[in-house]
């Protein structure tokens, strides 16, 4: 980049979403919960048994009604309650880089721009699904990026916030003028779905950030 695009100010120029088609309402997620429980004290009469879930307590709980997943049926399934996703090869994209596409082109889309006006890709997410190659390289490549580089984060909760200020630092800096910060989550394979006190908390979703000077 030019010196003159050192102490440039990054602005918040775009954002991109994507949300799953698949929607599990309280009243879903409670009936294969309860479900579940009625199984699992059937099998273990000697144990403490599994209390019901309510919609009330899901809503007084969380404030959640529902929630967007990528694979609805398997986590219903009172036999299965997790994400079945068919594996894929390492030479095709990965879903979670998939999804960020996604993200990525609804946000370059709002703002008028091409990929070819941005300098860097941050994939910044609580959870890799891939080490390598780095999720932000998949999601360059995908998108036809020739120029500029890119690379992943991993902070926990805060892997957007993370991502975002790392993005205003290379544009106040002069590394870069735009930067696309990208926050692929699926988290629905990372929640135990048989947990009456916590199943009803994470979805799964893509974000997008544009950050330019």
């Amino acid at each position: 980049m030019s010196h003159s695009a050192h102490g440039a100010i990054p602005v918040i120029s775009a954002t991109g979403l994507f949300t799953p088609s698949d929607t599990i309402s309280n009243a879903e997620l409670v009936a294969s919960f309860n479900a579940y429980a009625d199984r699992y004290n059937a099998a273990h009469p000697d144990t403490e048994p599994l209390t019901h879930s309510s919609v009330e307590f899901v809503e007084k709980a969380s404030g959640i009604k529902s929630r967007h997943v990528m694979d609805k049926t398997a986590i219903l399934d009172p036999d299965i309650m997790e994400p079945r996703y068919a594996e894929r090869p390492n030479d095709q994209i990965s879903l979670m880089a998939e999804i960020g596409v996604a993200a990525c082109r609804d946000a370059l889309a709002k703002a008028g721009r091409d990929i070819a006006d941005v300098d860097a890709v941050l994939c910044a997410a609580s959870n890799m699904q891939r080490a390598y190659p780095a999720m932000a390289v998949e999601i360059q490549h995908e998108l036809g990026m020739e120029r500029g580089f890119g690379f992943d984060m991993n902070v926990a909760c805060s892997s957007a916030t993370f991502g975002i200020q790392t993005a205003a630092d290379y544009i106040r800096s002069g590394n870069a003028r735009s930067v696309l910060v990208v926050n692929p989550e699926i988290t629905s394979g990372h929640l135990n779905w048989r947990d009456r006190d916590s199943h009803f908390i994470f979805g799964d979703v893509a974000t997008a950030i544009l950050v330019e000077a």
